[in-house]
């Protein structure tokens, strides 16, 4: 059976998982951003594709749709777990500092 101990354990992992996913998105994101700047072409090519602008960096580049959508979504993730992060955060800080998590009016500044 979990013992209480185990659980405050378990509960202690998801803030660090989703700091962990935070941190390794963001990365990610803005490595794959930098990467598109440098990397893609700065002419429309319809024939393969190319038909969504970006301006990185001062410089206007052309992408697919699937590496608008890579983009995207790597920004997306990354922000969803920051805000899971920091929630989490914040909840675990107020239930230590209020004795009831209702009022949140008695807060230490």
């Amino acid at each position: 059976m979990n013992e209480p101990g185990n659980i405050q354990k378990s509960y202690r992992k998801l803030p660090w998982s989703f700091g962990l996913l935070a941190l390794a998105m963001s990365i990610i994101s803005v490595s794959l951003v930098h990467q598109y700047g440098a990397t893609r072409p700065t002419l429309r090519d319809d024939s393969h594709g190319r038909t969504h602008t970006v301006k990185i960096h001062d410089r206007t580049v052309y992408l697919t749709q699937g590496e608008l959508a890579a983009a995207f979504l790597t920004h997306a993730i990354a922000i969803v777990s920051m805000a899971i992060f920091v929630g989490i955060l914040m909840k675990s800080r107020l239930s230590k500092t209020s004795g009831n998590r209702a009022d949140a009016t008695n807060l230490p500044l």
